[in-house]
């Protein structure tokens, strides 16, 4: 990550480990992939390449000596408590056990969140549908509420099981596990597995973004909600700012002109084959204010009849890169994507 190759020899002088050589070609692929957006970032690998833990520096700053490496994070299932609130016995406790085999959506939010007052009501039609045509998932509550009135008061108003509100510590470290930073926030989780070698035995996290699912009332069909390669910039919860990122403007096309483009790019997400991670999106809604923001910052100008095509390397100083292309499809875009280097580019 130095900015000079000088820097670098002097620094890897004074190391007694491995060092891969500097301005390597993947290093813009291996930062977004392990996230490495602050220094120091220490990520821990096995023997297999999987991923132990990217919070390898915070972990030995807690664990100088190592007793504890590598440092493998809590399992999910080993945080969720014995038992859980369960709306269908008149919210009595059930045992956790007995949700082994099920699908698991953890919600959490606050009855005080403003966001989460929106978004609920849109939750409980998903659920009391979703309940009807299945058997193997189950919702739970994690409560960020301030006192334990507040928390009732949500369950009254709603049909979802909980984690118990006094279980603060499972509550508190399912937040820190999962890494929640805001509200609201829905995950889904895998059941648990049979084998304790898969997934050393916890819970997968399946998708970490359901509530854009739910919101785009994706959710009957698409069970249980695996993350696609592609969305509507205006109602993703994305960071953008970790991937690269194929987008296709048309605020200006009418209803069946955005429909095709909305078409292309799913078919082109759905086609487009490389070894590094790409999101495609279509922006059609001129008040959305992330399809404005991007607007502006890639220098399109004004909303036209025509569309516009971009390729945002955000991860890679906030590179960006415009087509000259309007007829958008499935194969333009997938052209483009293969000689983008070749348009006019320009930085965030």
């Amino acid at each position: 990550m130095d900015r000079s190759e000088a820097d670098y020899k002097l620094y890897t002088e004074e190391m007694p480990w491995w060092c891969l050589p500097y301005a390597i070609a993947t290093l813009p692929k291996l930062v977004s992939t392990l996230k490495a957006h602050d220094m120091p970032h220490l990520v821990v690998i096995d023997k297999d390449g999987i991923i132990i833990t990217k919070a390898g520096a915070d972990a030995l700053t807690q664990d100088p000596t190592g007793l504890r490496f590598p440092w493998r994070p809590n399992r999910i299932v080993d945080m969720l408590p014995d038992n859980y609130v369960s709306c269908i016995d008149n919210f009595a406790y059930s045992a956790t056990v007995d949700l082994d085999e099920s699908y698991i959506l953890l919600y959490f939010t606050s009855h005080s969140d403003a966001l989460s007052q929106e978004f609920t009501p849109w939750l409980i039609k998903a659920y009391n549908i979703l309940k009807k045509k299945r058997k193997d998932f189950e919702l739970l509550f994690v409560s960020g509420d301030a006192s334990e009135a507040s928390y009732d008061t949500f369950l009254s108003e709603t049909t979802f099981c909980a984690i118990p509100y006094e279980y603060k510590e499972a509550r508190e470290s399912l937040e820190m596990r999962l890494e929640i930073t805001s509200y609201p926030t829905l995950i889904m989780l895998g059941p648990r597995p049979v084998d304790e070698d898969d997934n050393f035995g916890d819970r997968p996290v399946i998708n970490s973004e359901v509530r854009a699912v739910i919101e785009n009332g994706d959710y009957i069909t698409d069970f249980p909600f695996y993350p696609k390669p592609w969305g509507d910039l205006s109602k993703t919860t994305d960071d953008i700012n970790t991937h690269k990122c194929l987008v296709v403007f048309h605020e200006g096309g009418d209803e069946e002109e955005q429909m095709d483009i909305e078409y292309a790019v799913r078919d082109a997400a759905e086609d487009y084959r490389s070894d590094e991670l790409v999101k495609f999106y279509w922006a059609c809604n001129a008040d959305a204010p992330l399809c404005a923001n991007i607007r502006n910052a890639c220098n399109l100008g004004p909303i036209r009849e025509l569309p516009s095509m971009v390729f945002l390397d955000i991860p890679n100083d906030g590179t960006y890169f415009v087509s000259d292309e309007k007829d958008i499809t499935q194969e333009t875009i997938i052209e483009f994507l293969s000689s983008y280097k070749n348009c006019r580019r320009g930085k965030i």
